[in-house]
């Protein structure tokens, strides 16, 4: 009777598991929980898909973002579709931005060790001057000042490079030691590691940006207001009204590659869990 009721209890434990509304992480491209980020309406509902090919192991994720698709927070009346007016900083809350994004579950504080590896297809289009970022480090804390992306990985005049907001509203380049230009990202995988720490005082904080073990890309000073944080990946475009269809011609959809979506507190266990 007993190792029929514990045979009953395991066969639940498995049904809710397998079950679980939480997105499942996959070992071999990151340590990291992912969510779906304002996703809610979204017309294309599975823009995230496991391929193996490319992979740098044998999976990776291949994310794809239609044009103009853009959806809503499951709580709250946050919406890229629509402007509620209620943004401090730009003076909506919303409206004029589309993504296929997803966010971590687990915040941090401190310094951090981060990797991603992005593949461009061949075909990959940029939709500049609209605001594409593929990777970010957000801010939450209690107060709506502390809740902002404090780095964002974004593509500009063809290159794809940090942005930092150490303060909100305000986005500056770093010191730039050497460009990541997109062309030369197409058609294979490119390893980015940042070595972080998230800090409120002007002297506290620094972020550097390395490519094959070259810095890139280094930013000191102010990286945060007092509250935690985590990272988003994806492509999140905003300010899509820039787009001009006389000189830009139709809206592409684009496709972005990920693999190596690691967060440690240790270079040496960072550098064990990527694959090359």
């Amino acid at each position: 009777m007993n190792k029929f009721l514990v045979s009953i209890l395991f066969s639940l434990i498995v049904l809710v598991s397998t079950n679980s509304p939480k997105e499942v992480s996959a070992r071999e491209i990151t340590n990291i929980q992912w969510n779906k980020s304002v996703a809610k309406g979204k017309k294309l509902k599975k823009f995230r898909e496991t391929v193996t090919s490319p992979a740098l192991g044998k999976k990776a994720w291949k994310i794809t973002l239609l044009p103009g698709d853009c959806g809503r927070d499951k709580e709250g009346d946050y919406s890229d579709c629509k402007n509620n007016g209620r943004d401090a900083v730009v003076g909506h809350g919303g409206g004029d931005r589309a993504r296929s994004e997803y966010s971590s579950d687990k915040r941090y504080t401190g310094e951090k060790w981060i990797s991603v590896s992005i593949y461009l297809p061949n075909d990959f289009k940029s939709v500049e001057p609209v605001s594409t970022s593929l990777f970010q480090i957000y801010e939450w804390g209690k107060t709506n000042q502390q809740r902002h992306p404090r780095m964002m990985l974004r593509v500009k005049n063809g290159v794809l490079e940090p942005r930092y907001f150490p303060v909100n509203g305000r986005d500056v380049s770093g010191k730039i030691n050497k460009h990541l230009f997109i062309d030369d990202m197409r058609n294979k995988w490119t390893t980015i590691i940042f070595h972080t720490k998230m800090g409120k005082a002007p002297g506290e904080g620094f972020s550097k940006m390395y490519v094959n073990n070259i810095l890139y890309n280094e930013y000191n000073g102010r990286t945060g207001y007092g509250g935690q944080f985590f990272n988003k990946f994806g492509i999140y475009h905003s300010w899509i009204s820039r787009w001009n269809d006389a000189i830009n011609g139709e809206y592409p959809t684009q496709v972005v590659y990920y693999d190596n979506l690691f967060r440690t507190n240790k270079k040496e266990k960072l550098l064990k869990l990527i694959q090359n």
